[in-house]
């Protein structure tokens, strides 16, 4: 019998992703061997980035290395770049015709430190943001981390200790 998993929370990006079959024995190997890298850093809080070209399987790759950390009984939040983009009404203020042009001004990565990252570093957060900006409604989730109250699809997350 299979022990039960800790929750994987996925962000508006993530979540519509499902996750992969093993692509080979190989990968399925070297998820493994990573994920008990990680786990084996200890109990606290640990925030993981994957990087990597548009298309070279980040999310599959995040969706294998979740699968393996919940089943570890560790709670996973799973935030994607993709969740903090700059509103759609703003997108004429910066280059999309370069790559470097609309990575650099097309993020708020200001939003991602604020609402993701700085509370999950803090051991006194009690809540962090999954998705800034509703990449299909436009609506801004930024209020909700303010308020700390749970918000709808799982925006506002309480932060697991």
């Amino acid at each position: 019998m299979r022990s039960p998993q800790a929750d994987v929370h996925h962000s508006a990006s993530s979540w519509r992703q499902p996750c992969p079959p093993a692509a080979s024995v190989e990968r399925s190997m070297l998820v493994e061997k990573i994920a008990k890298r990680i786990l084996a850093l200890g109990q606290g809080r640990l925030l993981v980035g994957i990087d990597g070209f548009t298309a070279a399987g980040k999310t599959s790759f995040g969706h294998e290395l979740a699968e393996w950390i919940s089943a570890a009984r560790r709670p996973v939040l799973r935030a994607t770049l993709d969740d903090f983009k700059k509103p759609w009404r703003d997108r004429h203020l910066y280059d999309r015709e370069s790559g470097e042009g609309y990575y650099r001004n097309a993020y708020d990565y200001e939003a991602v430190k604020r609402l993701l990252l700085d509370p999950c570093r803090s051991s006194e957060a009690i809540s962090s943001v999954l998705c800034s900006i509703d990449p299909l409604t436009q609506r801004d989730h930024s209020s909700e981390a303010k308020s700390g109250r749970r918000a709808d699809r799982g925006w506002c997350l309480r932060v697991p200790a």
